[in-house]
């Protein structure tokens, strides 16, 4: 069900290590006073991008920014996505706001293979605003926690694909530079129901750099 403007989006939920509060759609106030567990961020070739919590802020605080977190404890940050538009200058702002990003996903070492990255994805995108957008994901390879999950390269991608297969979202082939640069990455969308088929077209031909602007 899609929340109304304002609503609150939450949802406390029983796991093994204590109950968790999820909530969507954080106003930039939401974070003052909140801690990220430690076993977030720890990556042993890539700094993640959330570091602090001034970085949720900044994305609850942009236009249909949205932020979901998993909290334990009531304040500690144990899982987070975040979803926002493309920067100006990546080839999918191109086509404005058809195109929104799942731009980060990540659940703390100390508290994975609780199901908390499957609940995430699912508030983030239980909402009928996706119905408008083609959604999309980048899963570059340099962000993978391989020492973490101990997943080969190949193990890890296909865990993100299955993980957002159940949401509506495909892989698409796409010479985007950064997703092409290696093999291993993957580039996942979901069209919605309310796409038209003039944009459903001008986005499978920015796939592969060609920009229709009729």
């Amino acid at each position: 069900m899609c929340p109304n403007p304002g609503q609150i989006n939450e949802q406390r939920v029983e796991t093994p290590r204590g109950e968790l509060l999820f909530r969507a759609l954080c106003p930039p106030e939401f974070f003052l006073g909140l801690k990220l567990d430690p076993g977030l961020g720890r990556f042993a070739h890539y700094s993640s991008m959330i570091q602090k919590l001034e970085m949720f802020q900044r994305i609850a605080s942009g236009e249909d920014g949205n932020v979901i977190l998993a909290l334990a404890d009531g304040n500690t940050v144990v899982g987070y996505a975040c979803c926002y538009y493309p920067s100006p200058g990546e080839r999918w702002a191109a086509l404005g706001k058809l195109m929104y990003e799942m731009g980060a996903i990540e659940v703390s070492r100390n508290w994975r293979n609780l199901g908390i990255a499957q609940k995430l994805v699912h508030m983030a995108t239980d909402r009928d605003f996706y119905e408008e957008k083609i959604a999309y994901m980048n899963g570059f390879s340099w962000h993978w926690d391989l020492e973490g999950t101990g997943f080969t390269l190949a193990q890890y991608r296909q865990m993100m694909i299955n993980l957002m297969k159940p949401y509506g979202f495909k892989e698409y082939p796409t010479n985007e530079p950064n997703v092409a640069i290696r093999e291993e990455n993957v580039f996942l969308a979901r069209i919605g129901s309310r796409v038209s088929e003039l944009d459903i077209r001008r986005f499978r031909k920015l796939l592969f750099g060609i920009l229709e602007t009729n």
